[in-house]
């Protein structure tokens, strides 16, 4: 045990850190492919669309069939309610009933109809383009190449070298 405690202190003591600043010799691009989404128009063309419109007449102070049609279902209704004078006034107030329910839907109701509309959507290529991402930099000290990589070029590299004595 002595004898390998013995070992690793001269180990230690044998051992020395050297440190040097050298020049980069070459700072070469390290580039990567991308691909990109690129807008280059657009490609329009005409569609034809259904849209409601109203198609009765907003005009409900004129008397048409269909109001004379509610105002006669409007009397049959009434005529089954009550009796003498009551069915009278069911029939009066039926008639009424039928004939403005019915004028009012004429005025509300819709019709389809077709427009022609210019659509347009956009037109897309794809383009492979060479994007730098770093910076390979290397210089040589004794003979030996020795590089780092980084963000941005850089003009001396930082080199630590153990040396060893057995």
């Amino acid at each position: 045990m002595k004898s390998l405690k013995y070992i690793l202190a001269v180990g230690v003591l044998a051992s020395s850190l050297q440190a040097e600043m050298v020049k980069v010799t070459e700072s070469t691009l390290i580039t990567k492919p991308f691909t990109e989404k690129v807008k280059v128009g657009e490609q329009c063309y005409e569609d034809t669309v259904e849209v409601n419109v109203r198609c009765g007449s907003t005009d409900t102070n004129s008397i048409g069939v269909d109001t004379l049609v509610g105002a006669v279902i409007g009397v049959a209704i009434g005529n089954q309610i009550g009796g003498g004078n009551g069915r009278d006034v069911a029939k009066v107030v039926g008639g009424l009933g039928g004939a403005y329910t019915a004028n009012n839907m004429r005025a509300g109701k819709m019709c389809k109809s077709y427009e022609t509309v210019t659509r347009c959507e956009p037109k897309y290529e794809y383009r492979t383009v060479q994007k730098t991402i770093g910076y390979n930099n290397c210089a040589y000290v004794d003979g030996v190449k020795y590089c780092k990589q980084t963000k941005e070029p850089i003009e001396y590299l930082n080199i630590k070298k153990t040396i060893t004595v057995y």
